[in-house]
């Protein structure tokens, strides 16, 4: 399901970032606004790291929302079993 460009945040009431939740198992977790991923440079970097993420040896990206003023994320998610 696409996100709609615009979030409001549950907790401060201010405009959250959407952006884009990503990792491989090899390097940092990161989220970068937009529509694309964060890169190689950026991992090299450390830039858009998300520093609560544990690490796993699969990849992904999730769709998400990130308040910068009470650091917050929202994403969908469901659970199946």
């Amino acid at each position: 399901m696409e996100l709609s460009n615009t979030a409001i945040c549950p907790y401060c009431g201010k405009e959250m970032q959407k952006g884009i939740l990503s990792g491989d198992g090899r390097s940092k977790v990161t989220w970068k606004p937009g529509k694309v991923k964060a890169g190689f440079m950026d991992k090299l970097v450390g830039s858009y790291t998300v520093t609560a993420a544990r690490m796993t040896l699969t990849t992904f990206t999730i769709d998400a929302y990130y308040c910068p003023a009470c650091r917050k994320m929202i994403f969908d998610t469901d659970i199946t079993g």
